[in-house]
């Protein structure tokens, strides 16, 4: 009994040059019911842009409603947005250390008012 073996498996590739090419045929499933319904999509997403639109238009009048009296910008570069931010620190700042001051002031000043309303009675009972 001759027969061949092959020790490794044999890797079979077809000729290209025999291949012709054939365009496969697109195939669409419609059904009646379906006919209208591409219509009714793009009816929806315009409809749905259109809100959209309206969402963002009230939106921005809702922001410029909520600003101060005045011009009514938002900042657009990084420098101008980080100098308002010291600029705030700054005066937060300066509120603190008045208002500290002020305390510090009125209690000092409201100590003195009283030892010299309590040193007149003292000598004038003497």
């Amino acid at each position: 009994m001759a027969s061949s073996v092959v020790p490794f498996p044999a890797i079979i590739i077809p000729s290209r040059k025999y291949r012709v090419r054939q365009k496969l045929p697109q195939i669409r499933a419609q059904i009646y019911r379906d006919e209208g319904k591409s219509r009714h999509v793009d009816a929806n997403l315009q409809v749905l842009k259109q809100r959209i639109e309206e969402v963002k238009m009230k939106e921005r009048l809702e922001k410029c409603l909520v600003c101060e009296q005045g011009w009514n910008y938002t900042a657009t570069t990084a420098s101008s947005y980080l100098h308002k931010k010291r600029e705030k620190q700054l005066d937060q700042c300066v509120e603190l250390l008045c208002m500290v001051g002020g305390t510090f002031g009125f209690t000092i000043f409201g100590c003195t008012l009283c030892l010299y309303l309590t040193s007149l009675l003292i000598h004038l009972n003497h």
